[in-house]
């Protein structure tokens, strides 16, 4: 993802006020056509449900954690607008004994993850957040022309990760932020 500055100004403030009220209109148009072509999605175990502008691809796989003896099972949801630009819905399944009472040092080790995975990657910000009462972390990442924008949470011995990744002419931040805020988790 100039204002205008006597008659003169008067006049360009009224024509200002003008051309914001059909500039306004037009985010507005765009919001609901945004809203209006993504669709929701419920998560395959049924846990969660988010809006994609398409159909997601779903992959499920299941790691073994070797010698620890417990496996980590996750389900993946990828959809995109264009080639440039791709919504992802993440639901990894920790062991019973990793729970949301560590969820800032798990947050904070997934985003220790993210970054030292590729060296060129560049963390632009993460913040710890409060959504519905649940800890979370939004994060901003760049790695060359290409920018990785999402939020993390864990909720039990779940981890979900929503993000998206374009490239940096392509970022919208309306479409980032309705994607994100679309997220319910279904009790």
């Amino acid at each position: 993802m100039s204002w205008i500055r006597g008659m003169i100004i008067i006049g360009a403030l009224a024509g200002l006020a003008f051309f914001q009220s059909f500039a306004n209109a037009d985010v507005k148009t765009k919001e609901i056509e945004l809203k209006s072509r993504w669709q929701e999605f419920h998560s395959a175990p049924g846990c969660c449900s988010m809006k994609f502008p398409r159909q997601p691809e779903h992959i499920s796989e299941k790691m073994s954690g070797g010698d620890e003896g417990y496996d980590l099972k996750y389900d993946a949801y990828v959809s995109s607008i264009d080639k440039k630009t791709v919504f992802m819905l993440l639901v990894a399944k920790y062991p019973e004994f990793v729970d949301e009472t560590y969820a800032q040092v798990s947050l904070e080790s997934f985003l220790n993850g993210l970054l030292s995975h590729n060296p060129a990657n560049q963390l632009i910000f993460a913040d710890l957040v409060l959504v519905g009462g649940r800890e979370a972390l939004d994060f901003f990442i760049r790695t060359g022309s290409v920018f990785f924008k999402g939020r993390a949470m864990m909720v039990k011995n779940s981890l979900y990760l929503m993000a998206m990744e374009c490239e940096m002419q392509h970022y919208d931040e309306n479409e980032f932020n309705m994607f994100i805020s679309s997220f319910k988790l279904v009790k």
